[in-house]
């Protein structure tokens, strides 16, 4: 970065070497004076102002004289001596001296905070721009102006000596620590976002008041007094009101709070050390760390990325937390978590279940956010949920060197906790169920509260005994929900498709509860399966499908009852638990077609239907080419074997069949007849090619009216007072029979229902 500094020292630099035999000529010489506003480098316009010699001792003392007394290129923030007495007296020392045998690192840091590194001119304290530098149009210095808003400074904490995990390995470590950043809070910094500057700025500065008027800008807590930079030879310089008291990270400022320290504990449960990105190693060589959070914020860290190139991010970036005290905690506890679901304390809880509480309290930006944006409802927590707080009832407000930070003694349930998904977070009974959450990374959209919905939870005993068997295995790493695998008789952590399968089954979208009484059918977050909920009990379609078998014996149905949040619904909906030994799942396996393709049991009551398909020419190597293809779900209306061998003789192209006593049917159809049959087969097929449908028909469904047939024919899907009906357009309806409950069997291509009679008529080419 080139300066009207750094020309001038190298001015300085030529003046005293070039041409020394002519010295006395040169000084002569209006040509070569020196230019009227160079005032010497930061420290010879201090002295010569005389009203700074507690800073300039500091300065000494803390050995960084040669930095502002050379020509190293810098900014400096100049409090003078009332400034420093003052904050002397605050901190309880009687002078400089003082401090410095008592506290000399908090000297050196409190120094060193004053000292910017590079030049900084007027306009690029109230407007830097990191990434166009000073050849930034007129139009782009608009763009997001005054938000590069920290600056680094030479203030910085000791290495230290610091315990913890390495590798996998309880060890003694050095911990670096990078430089402290500096905020300067400008006008426009404020203007861009549409804020008061005042009442934001004084809401965490409230010892200090916003004094700027016009492009003006303060450097934390400090105004600055003057107009105009002062320049100096080695760069810029600024009067400030007060010292400027150097900011700590989010995490060291709560950690020296002691209400805080269940939340720091929480947190430090996910405390590892990551190399730091700097040739700086200690004093026997060996390598430096950082400490870092894991897949939590880096709070701890003093810049957002260890690259110094990296001014745009490192300038801007910031961290806002909402921070609940040690007794907002207690009280969130003692209401949430209990004994009987599993959580006697702090210590007890799951740590996903730690990660998802502390990750509720991030702001979900980069930026950091103000009271008055929080009052318009614009902060929004990592997961999307907003944040609902009262700034003016906030505790502890802290700005800090890496974001802000809301400190707080009052805390509403995170939104996550209290919505449908919140049994697996307050109950270990539903543990499993939890990690299949966090494992389909479906847990944002099921605590929205734009949307209700409704949940089963199933307990770690289904995930036992389900099929194959699931478990939480604890490892080294941490805890992974795993799935036995027949192939090789081993378990495999789960996929995030498979979690994505057993928590949409489980999930259904705008209903509101279950129905302790009558028919209910609701549609599942996995597209056609459903939930079928008949006087109290449940079951899902794959389930119920198991009926077609023949050997099926049982109810497909079980109970279930709510799971309430402190004897009341969750916050966008309810949840339910059922009595099924297993999960619920998706249908799988064969679908429909192959059902009806190979219906070849006496037993199945579609029996009747697949034999006149294979009569018509309709089936094919098990398949129904003619009738479903890729992508194409069918609805199928099937008359039962009863009502088929009744009126076997009116069907087009079946005059020739016997039905037996067994449902078995005997003779020969011409080529004519198949025509003849097919045709009026195809009556019975309503197909998504020719129509649109996104469910299928049930009691309440949206696929009612009228529809094309695969015959060419129009057909009327009619519903009343619970009963499904199927006719053709003007026709006789044929009443749905009541012995499912007019209840689909639903597969992946397609549903089938039976009828108790026949569509009469002619087919379609035999009128």
């Amino acid at each position: 970065m080139r300066t009207k500094a750094t020309l001038t020292a190298a001015c300085g630099l030529l003046l005293a070497s070039a041409f020394c035999v002519s010295c006395s000529d040169i000084a002569d010489d209006d040509h070569y004076a020196a230019p009227s506003w160079l005032k010497g480098n930061a420290w010879q316009v201090l002295e010569g102002e005389g009203r700074y010699t507690s800073f300039l001792h500091a300065i000494e003392l803390t050995g960084f004289k040669p930095i502002v007394n050379g020509q190293t290129i810098l900014t400096v923030m100049a409090p003078d001596d009332t400034a420093w007495q003052e904050y002397l007296q605050g901190q309880g020392y009687a002078s400089v001296d003082d401090m410095w045998q008592q506290a000399p690192a908090q000297l050196k840091k409190a120094v060193g905070y004053h000292l910017m590194y590079y030049a900084y001119d007027w306009q690029k304290l109230v407007n830097f721009r990191p990434n166009e530098g000073d050849g930034a149009t007129a139009e782009a210095r608009q763009q997001n102006a005054g938000l590069w808003y920290k600056h680094r400074t030479r203030s910085q904490d000791p290495m230290e000596q610091v315990r913890g995990r390495l590798n996998g390995q309880d060890t003694t470590v050095t911990v670096y620590h990078y430089e402290r950043f500096l905020p300067v809070l400008s006008n426009r910094f404020f203007e861009t976002q549409g804020l008061d500057a005042k009442t934001n700025y004084e809401y965490f500065f409230p010892q200090s008041q916003w004094t700027v008027v016009g492009d003006g800008f303060q450097v934390a807590n400090a105004s600055v007094t003057d107009q105009a930079a002062t320049v100096t030879d080695n760069g810029y310089l600024y009067h400030v009101s007060q010292v400027v008291r150097p900011l700590e990270t989010i995490y060291q400022t709560l950690r020296q709070r002691a209400n805080y320290s269940d939340f720091v504990s929480l947190y430090d449960q996910y405390a590892e050390f990551t190399p730091a990105n700097t040739e700086t190693s200690d004093n026997v060589g060996r390598p430096v760390y950082q400490v870092g959070h894991g897949a939590l914020p880096n709070i701890a860290w003093e810049w957002p990325t260890s690259n110094f190139l990296s001014m745009s991010q490192l300038s801007s970036q910031g961290y806002t937390i909402f921070a609940p005290s040690n007794e907002a905690i207690d009280r969130f506890f003692q209401g949430y978590w209990t004994k009987e679901r599993g959580y006697a304390s702090l210590q007890d809880l799951d740590p996903l279940i730690t990660r998802y509480f502390i990750m509720q309290s991030f702001a979900n930006t980069t930026s950091i956010c103000f009271p008055e944006q929080i009052r318009q409802g614009l902060v929004q927590t990592a997961f999307g949920t907003t944040i609902t707080i009262n700034p003016d009832e906030v505790d502890d407000r802290l700005m800090c060197e890496n974001g802000v930070a809301y400190g707080m003694n009052e805390m509403d349930a995170p939104a996550i906790f209290s919505s449908v998904v919140g049994p697996a977070f307050c109950d270990t009974t539903y543990q499993c169920f939890l990690y299949t959450l966090d494992r389909s990374d479906l847990v944002l959209s099921l605590a929205s509260d734009k949307m209700q919905f409704v949940t089963l939870v199933p307990s770690n005993e289904q995930y036992r005994l389900n099929e194959p068997t699931m478990r939480l295995n604890q490892t080294t790493q941490g805890k992974n929900l795993e799935v036995y695998s027949d192939v090789d008789g081993n378990y495999a952590n789960m996929g995030q498709t498979q979690a994505r399968s057993i928590v949409n089954m489980h999930t259904a979208a705008n209903v509101s509860q279950l129905s302790a009484q009558g028919t209910q059918v609701v549609e599942t977050n996995t597209a056609f399966n459903y939930w079928y909920v008949v006087d109290g009990q449940i079951t899902t379609n794959a389930r119920f499908n198991e009926q077609l078998n023949p050997a099926y014996q049982g109810t497909p149905f079980v109970g279930f009852h709510e799971v309430l949040n402190s004897g009341q619904p969750w916050s966008n909906g309810r949840a339910y638990a059922y009595d099924a030994t297993d999960l619920f799942a998706e249908q799988g396996g064969d679908g429909l077609e192959h059902l009806l393709s190979v219906g070849n049991d006496k037993n199945y009551e579609y029996y009747l239907f697949s034999q006149l398909l294979q009569k018509a020419g309709l089936v094919s190597q098990g398949t129904l080419p003619s009738l479903a293809s890729q992508g194409n779900r069918l609805v199928v209306f099937v008359p039962t074997n009863e009502a088929l061998r009744q009126h076997m003789g009116s069907i087009p192209g079946a005059g020739s069949l016997k039905v037996a006593d067994d449902y078995t049917l005997s003779g020969n159809v011409s080529s004519s007849n198949k025509t003849l049959l097919a045709n009026y087969l195809r009556r019975y097929f309503v197909s998504s090619l020719m129509n649109t449908f996104t469910t299928y028909p049930y009691p309440g469904s949206q696929m009612n009216g009228t529809f094309m047939a695969m015959s060419g024919e129009r057909v009327q899907i009619a519903e009343s007072g619970g009963q499904l009906s199927y006719a053709l357009q003007g026709g006789t309806p044929v009443a749905v029979s009541p012995k499912y409950h007019a209840l689909p069997f639903a597969f992946s291509d397609g549903c089938m229902h039976f009828i108790d009679g026949i569509l009469a008529g002619n087919a379609l080419n035999d009128k």
